[in-house]
């Protein structure tokens, strides 16, 4: 996953956002999904070209920078 595609289509936030709120002490999922914003305006099955929750690529992008 390139660092600047997005893991959350809904609310815009890159792989390189989650990792500068980890790098910034957001050291859980929650932290991280609380300090980027990912998450709100949900509209998965139209806006994630994968049609489901991003939940499980932002668990997976924390495990790559934690």
């Amino acid at each position: 996953m390139n660092e600047n595609n997005f893991v959350c289509y809904c609310s815009k936030i890159s792989e390189n956002d989650i990792k500068q709120a980890i790098i910034n002490g957001a050291n859980t999922v929650e932290k991280v999904i609380a300090a980027t914003g990912a998450m709100q305006n949900s509209n998965c099955a139209v806006n994630n070209p994968k049609g489901v929750c991003c939940y499980n690529d932002i668990v997976e992008a924390c495990k790559k920078y934690t």
